[in-house]
């Protein structure tokens, strides 16, 4: 009996032994290391490693949500053999070698190499098994509908603030002190979707540099689409950014000032109806061409269109000089001020960063 007590004793001898001498193993021969592990993997500030809040179409898909990504670092003192692992991370990661070298050569006990890794990159490196190369995680932002509406949503940046779009606009709520608030937008999936299927056909038919469309509830003023192309991932925004492409972060719709086209007839029509200056039936010839200010106005295509035309022709058609016709019968200071009065010149209340028209000429 006394040697199974004996035995008990001994076995909890042993195991004590081997944990005191793994913790002296950690905390005193790999302190540095570790210490530096820790210290390096804390990336993001103190004040914004609260859970950020996620933002969801009004279906309840994601648009916004967080995300554990892995990341690789490296412990150069552990990197046996600096070139062969450069020329191997350079492979699978697609980086330069020189840059990986520089840190595989460094003199911190940690180095990172490379954040939000994908599934393929994490598969090959733990295939290789590079020694002194370590695979990590850190808690990040996640978008998974890549480009759809990210003019609209923009993205974290690297400081954790938001940048663009919804995350700037509601950086704070979504910050929050603990937990950030969830934001479940307007905007139907579908109808977003279809509105960008719409744009990609428009650049593959018609070879347009850009455009948007937005889709609106008559009843209610709901944004139900707001689509913008070309769009970009807000997974890589970094890749958008390091190539000086920064307008495409920009909602064309809600930012960029430029002459909306033939969207504005019905204005200029419903105001010159309005002051009773034309009717459906009003008449007129287009000469194909009339000339504004030394600038001349083209129907779409030069198309001249033949015989005596209403005003419901006009915009059954989408003519542009009869659109002319109907404004100058209001005059240029009437016509402002129907221009005013449907608000153009001023910012329309959307909770988005808006950029309005300064010059009224």
């Amino acid at each position: 009996m006394k040697w199974r007590i004996n035995l008990v004793f001994f076995l909890i001898f042993l195991f004590s032994a081997a944990l005191l001498g793994k913790l002296f193993f950690i905390q005193v021969l790999q302190g540095d290391f570790y210490k530096a592990l820790a210290q390096g993997l804390h990336i993001l500030p103190e004040e914004i490693r609260t859970e950020r809040g996620e933002i969801y179409f009004k279906n309840g898909e994601t648009l916004a949500i967080n995300w554990n990504w892995p990341l690789i670092f490296a412990s150069p003192p552990k990197v046996k053999e600096p070139e062969k692992t450069a020329d191997i991370l350079s492979s699978i990661l697609s980086f330069d070698k020189n840059f990986i070298l520089e840190k595989l050569q460094g003199e911190s006990l940690y180095a990172l190499i490379k954040n939000r890794l994908s599934q393929e990159e994490v598969e090959l490196l733990k295939t290789n098994n590079l020694d002194g190369i370590f695979i990590g995680e850190e808690r990040g932002r996640y978008y998974p509908q890549e480009g759809l509406v990210s003019q609209v949503v923009g993205f974290l940046g690297a400081e954790g603030s938001g940048q663009y779009g919804l995350e700037e606009y509601y950086d704070t709520a979504l910050q929050g002190s603990s937990k950030g608030t969830d934001l479940t937008l307007t905007i139907d999936y579908d109808i977003q979707f279809l509105a960008e299927k719409l744009l990609e056909g428009a650049k593959e038919n018609l070879d347009i540099e850009e455009g948007q469309i937005i889709v609106i509830d008559p009843y209610s003023g709901k944004i139900l689409a707001m689509a913008n192309f070309p769009n970009f991932n807000p997974n890589q925004y970094k890749e958008y950014a390091t190539a000086g492409d920064l307008k495409i972060f920009q909602n064309g719709a809600t930012q960029k000032i430029f002459e909306p086209g033939s969207v504005f007839k019905p204005i200029t029509m419903a105001a010159a109806l309005n002051e009773e200056k034309v009717t459906p039936e009003t008449t007129y010839t287009d000469p194909g061409i009339i000339e504004i200010g030394g600038w001349p106005i083209y129907n779409y295509e030069q198309r001249i269109y033949p015989g005596v035309l209403t005003m419901t022709n006009v915009l059954e058609k989408s003519i542009n000089t009869g659109a002319v016709f109907a404004g100058r019968q209001l005059g240029g200071e009437l016509f402002k001020k129907y221009i005013e009065k449907f608000g153009i010149f001023e910012p329309t209340g959307i909770d988005l960063e808006e950029t309005c028209p300064e010059n009224k000429e």
